[in-house]
C-alpha cells in the first residue's frame, strides 16, 4: 500500500532541497517513489504547485493522486487532467475520511512563506526510520496517511475511462 506523506517546511525553498534528498534515497533503494508534488506559498500568498513530470507508466495513477491532493489543499487544479474530471476526482478524495483529514491538515499548514513536499511512496517500516533520519536536517513537520486502495482503484478507473474516450 502506498503511503501519502507531506513534509512541511517553514521556508519556501526547503521542500525543493528535500525533494532532491528523497530522489537520492529512492536511487539508494530506501523507498519506491511513485511521485512528488512541491507546493510553495510565497509571502504574498500566491501558490506554486510543481508535480514531477517523470511519473512512470505503472505509477501514473498514483502520480495523479498526488497532484489531486495538492489541488485539494491549494485550490489549484493540476494540469494533468481536464478541469471537470479533476474537480470530480478531488471530490472523491474528500469523500474518504483518511484523505479528507490529510488534505484539511495540509491546507492549514501551508501558510505564506512556507512550502510542502507531498510524497507518494512505498517503503517497509525498517527503512522508514532511516528515511526520517536523512530528512531531519531539513527540519520538516510530517503528515502521514495510508492511501486507501479503493481510492486508487476509483481514480485509476476514471482516468482510464477518460483516456479511452
Amino acid at each position: 500500500m502506498s503511503q501519502l506523506i507531506a513534509l512541511l517546511f517553514d521556508d519556501q525553498f526547503k521542500a525543493e532541497e528535500a525533494r532532491d534528498a528523497i530522489h537520492r534515497m529512492a536511487d539508494e533503494g530506501l523507498l519506491e517513489l511513485n511521485d512528488t508534488v512541491l507546493v510553495k506559498r510565497r509571502l504574498d500568498g500566491k501558490v506554486t504547485v510543481s508535480q514531477e513530470d517523470k511519473v512512470i507508466a505503472e505509477g501514473q495513477t498514483v502520480g495523479h493522486v498526488a497532484g489531486l491532493i495538492a489541488a485539494a489543499a491549494t485550490g489549484s487544479m493540476p494540469f494533468i487532467l481536464p478541469g471537470t474530471v479533476a474537480g470530480r476526482l478531488v471530490g472523491r478524495l474528500k469523500d474518504h475520511g483518511t484523505t479528507r483529514e490529510f488534505v484539511k491538515n495540509l491546507r492549514q499548514e501551508v501558510e505564506p512563506g512556507t512550502s510542502a513536499l507531498i510524497v507518494v511512496a512505498e517503503c517497509d517500516p525498517e527503512r522508514q526510520s532511516s528515511i526520517l533520519e536523512h530528512l531531519q536536517e531539513f527540519e520538516p513537520r510530517i503528515l502521514e496517511s495510508d492511501l486507501p486502495l479503493g481510492l486508487q482503484d476509483e481514480i485509476e478507473n476514471e482516468i482510464q475511462g477518460r483516456k479511452a474516450a
